[in-house]
């Protein structure tokens, strides 16, 4: 972290030194996500597709710099298959939902084309588990018990490190393709919490790949 704080810290220093000929415009992206928790225990997990949309604020002191702060709504979470013994497989969702604020440096390579990273605080909003939630057999019958459960107390807010890559075209439209690298564990659940710790497991991460679309408006 301490690498990644320099490195911010030299490339906002860089655009500083430009700041008074800063190009400034305000956009609007939306986009597909895929999604997963890594480090849940005891279950399969996959990536969950889901969408995102938010606002983009682009200050550009320097052809070759941009400094992009954002805020977005995003779906993330995982699809999950759980075991439960006798060839018995559980498939539900966990349902998670995030404003994220990503603060992103873009390092243009010519006019268009353009490398990003930076980092990204989330505020968890809701968490649900959807599907299978139980099986029972007995006299009366067997079968699946599905609910969808409200769990946000058993998750909360997060930072990540953002990467990626993408394109300014001087119409406006916005290109680009991110990997959202949880870097908090985001377990809230003090009983599983002490599992983890007492076998050195651990936490539970956000994973989450963006494709986005998007538009900025003002002068090019």
């Amino acid at each position: 972290m301490k690498k990644v704080t320099l490195l911010l810290s030299v490339l906002l220093g860089c655009a500083a030194s430009g700041w008074a000929q800063t190009s400034v415009q305000v956009g609007l992206k939306t986009g597909v996500s895929l999604a997963v928790l890594d480090g849940t225990l005891n279950q399969e997990t996959s990536f969950k597709p889901g969408f995102h949309i938010g606002g983009v604020l682009r200050m550009r002191p320097s052809k070759h710099i941009a400094v992009q702060p954002e805020v977005v709504y995003s779906q993330q979470g995982s699809d999950n298959k759980i075991p439960v013994g006798g060839g018995i497989t559980l498939e539900n969702k966990t349902k998670l939902s995030y404003l994220n604020f990503p603060m992103l440096v873009k390092i243009y390579v010519g006019d268009v084309f353009h490398i990003l990273v930076g980092p990204q605080a989330g505020l968890l909003l809701a968490a649900r588990q959807d599907g299978q939630v139980g099986y029972s057999s007995g006299s009366g019958g067997s079968g699946f018990r599905t609910e969808n459960l409200d769990v946000k107390r058993d998750f909360k807010s997060d930072v990540s490190l953002c990467g990626g890559f993408g394109a300014d075209m001087k119409n406006g439209l916005l290109v680009s393709a991110r990997l959202n690298y949880g870097l908090t564990d985001i377990n809230n659940s003090a009983y599983i919490r002490q599992v983890r710790d007492s076998y050195g497991i651990g936490g539970i991460h956000n994973r989450v790949v963006e494709f986005s679309l998007g538009y900025m408006f003002g002068s090019k």
